[in-house]
């Protein structure tokens, strides 16, 4: 942990953690200290950029069957949950669940290509310039 004075007169506290911490628990902990004015930010890599996603573009049968596939660990790797557990859980075809995360994906997928190119067409032989 290091700290050094801000321009406003406070101080900046940087605490860089192990990917694996749970990060809720630290900023939970921090705010237990009950300190006015505590602005949290990532200040890795200037240079990524930070895409939103908004999730009110799914609608409420993607979100929830997304939401369920991410904690029941349909995406972990490995694989800890399947479409057959899935669609158990929904009381719906294998298929169904297929196509809610899909279309999740999907929607997701075209706002981060939408937001990292801020709207612009791409030039179609930039994939295969880059030995894609």
């Amino acid at each position: 942990m290091a700290t050094n004075g801000a321009g406003d007169g406070g101080h900046t506290v940087l605490i860089e953690t192990d990917p694996s911490v749970d990060i809720a628990a630290v900023l939970g902990t921090i705010a237990d200290l009950d300190v006015d004015g505590v602005q949290v930010r990532d200040i890795r890599a200037k240079e990524r950029s930070t895409v939103t996603i908004s999730p009110e573009k799914l609608t409420e049968v993607q979100r929830r069957t997304l939401l369920r596939a991410v904690e029941a660990g349909y995406y972990a790797e490995p694989r800890e949950a399947t479409l057959a557990d899935l669609s158990a859980e929904f009381n719906v075809s294998k298929s169904a669940i297929s196509q809610r995360l899909h279309g999740a994906e999907a929607t997701i997928i075209r706002q981060m290509g939408e937001e990292m190119t801020h709207g612009r067409v791409l030039d179609p032989t930039m994939a295969s310039s880059q030995g894609e």
